[in-house]
Formats: structure tokens, C-alpha cells, sequence
């Protein structure tokens, strides 16, 4: 009996320790598990504020706003609109028509992306006979493009970087020759809409009187 009582001490012992290492390796297990998705999380939160400093350093701003109008008064009607672009933080931002849209709306339309084919003109072409920009953009209302990108100040590329200056120019006529014309007290919207970076965006409204150049925001 003496002999049975001990083995039975003995099982009791071992039993006791399985249970023990099973909860040893559960806690393990659990400590793991949690410290992966701790880690996972601050992967995460990396990647996310790696996110957030890209698109505030290429973000861009608007130094100034032009309209252009075919007459006088309160008749006429603006059917160019140029939008003066830099850029606000330290990141390029590429004006290739695949990796920038610009839309532009009004009381009548809407239209997601005007600028779907590359028409990039470099500063030289606004140039004088002294080498001085000339920055006469009215001329491109009569060209046959939507949407122009032109290099004000630049080293004759695409890439808007800084220190330079682009001219978004929107030929409203051939946007849409009925309804895209901005007539006195209009209002629109154009949206710049980069691959990388966050969108810029401006709304304006036509005054009571037109002139054939109008300054609508800067100088």
C-alpha cells in the first residue's frame, strides 16, 4: 500500500507539471502574438507618417490667378483662365498628363481631367527678343488644346521643383465652346490632382464687369 500511495504522489507531480509548462507555453505563445501585432502596428504607424511628410512635401500653391476675356464689360465672357503654380514643399511634382489630373467645373459642367494629353511648353517660347519672359498667354486661346502647362520659370522640363514657376493655362472654348465660357458673376473650380502629394484646388467668380486681363487672386 506504501508502495502504491507513492507512485500515486509521483503521477500527481508529474500531472501538476504538464499543466504548468502547457500554461508556460500558452503565455509564450500569447506574449508572441501580441508582440507581433505591436510590432505590426508600429510598422504601420511608420509607414503612415512616412505617408503624411511625403504628401505635405510635395503639396503646391497658387501664386496668382489670371482670367482673359474676348471683350469689355458685362456681355463678354472669360475664355482663358491661367493659374500661376509652385511648389510649397521640398518634392517635385511631374506634370506628365498620366501622373497629374486637372479638372475644372462650373454652373453648367463638369469635367474630371482636361489636361489628358501632354502640351508642355517650356519658358524660351514666351521669351522676347531679349531673352526676357514676355508671359503673353492670351495667345494660347487660340490654340486647339484644353489644357496647356506652361514652364514660367524652370529648367525647360516637366517636373515642377523648386524655385520654379508653371502656368496652368485652360482654354475654356475648347473645353466645351457652349457651356465652359465664364459669363459676369460665374463661378468655377479647377483641381490639380497629383500622383504623389495632396490635391490643389481654387474657386473663383467672374465680376460684375469683364476686362481682356482680370487678376483674380495674387498679382
Amino acid at each position: 500500500m506504501r508502495s502504491l500511495l507513492k507512485n500515486r504522489k509521483g503521477l500527481t507531480g508529474i500531472e501538476t507539471a504538464i499543466i504548468v509548462i502547457a500554461f508556460v507555453i500558452a503565455a509564450s505563445v500569447f506574449a508572441f502574438a501580441v508582440l507581433n501585432m505591436g510590432l505590426l502596428t508600429t510598422s504601420k504607424a511608420q509607414e503612415a507618417i512616412v505617408s503624411g511628410v511625403g504628401q505635405a512635401q510635395s503639396s503646391m500653391k497658387i501664386t496668382s490667378v489670371y482670367a482673359y476675356a474676348d471683350g469689355t464689360g458685362s456681355s463678354a465672357k472669360v475664355k482663358g483662365i491661367a493659374l500661376l503654380i509652385q511648389i510649397s514643399g521640398t518634392q517635385s511634382v511631374d506634370f506628365a498628363a498620366e501622373k497629374i489630373a486637372i479638372s475644372y467645373k462650373n454652373d453648367d459642367l463638369s469635367i474630371p481631367d482636361v489636361y489628358t494629353t501632354d502640351v508642355f511648353i517650356n519658358h524660351s517660347a514666351f521669351n522676347d527678343a531679349n531673352g526676357t519672359y514676355k508671359g503673353d498667354l492670351r495667345t494660347l486661346m487660340n490654340g486647339s488644346d484644353k489644357c496647356t502647362v506652361v514652364e514660367v520659370q524652370g529648367d525647360a522640363d516637366n517636373l515642377l521643383e523648386a524655385g520654379e514657376i508653371f502656368a496652368v493655362f485652360l482654354n475654356l472654348d475648347k473645353v466645351d465652346p457652349s457651356k465652359g465660357p465664364l459669363a459676369v458673376y460665374k463661378t468655377f473650380t479647377t483641381e490639380l490632382i497629383p500622383g504623389h502629394g495632396s490635391k490643389l484646388t481654387f474657386t473663383g467668380q467672374m465680376p460684375a464687369s469683364l476686362l481682356p486681363v482680370m487678376v483674380l487672386s495674387g498679382a
